[in-house]
């Protein structure tokens, strides 16, 4: 059954730079793994697409999250 998921993204703080969580909007799929596929598949920039790795549930090496609370406890 398609559900609709909130796509979190948690932040980072490596070499110097930063960011804090991102939400990336909310997507359909059976799973929340199906969802990071429906962003993945809205992307257009071909690093940025490279850079979604599904199975793992991570983009740019951070992880995946389906709520702000947990994408923002490790690095805001």
């Amino acid at each position: 059954m398609k559900k609709i998921f909130k796509v979190w993204t948690e932040g980072y703080a490596a070499t110097g730079d930063r960011s804090d969580a991102m939400f990336h909007g909310e997507f359909e799929g059976d799973s929340f793994k199906e969802a990071i596929q429906s962003f993945k598949d809205t992307l257009t920039d071909p690093y940025s697409i490279e850079c979604v790795d599904v199975d793992r549930m991570v983009f740019w090496g951070c992880r995946f999250f389906d709520n702000e609370t947990d994408a923002r406890k490790s690095f805001g």
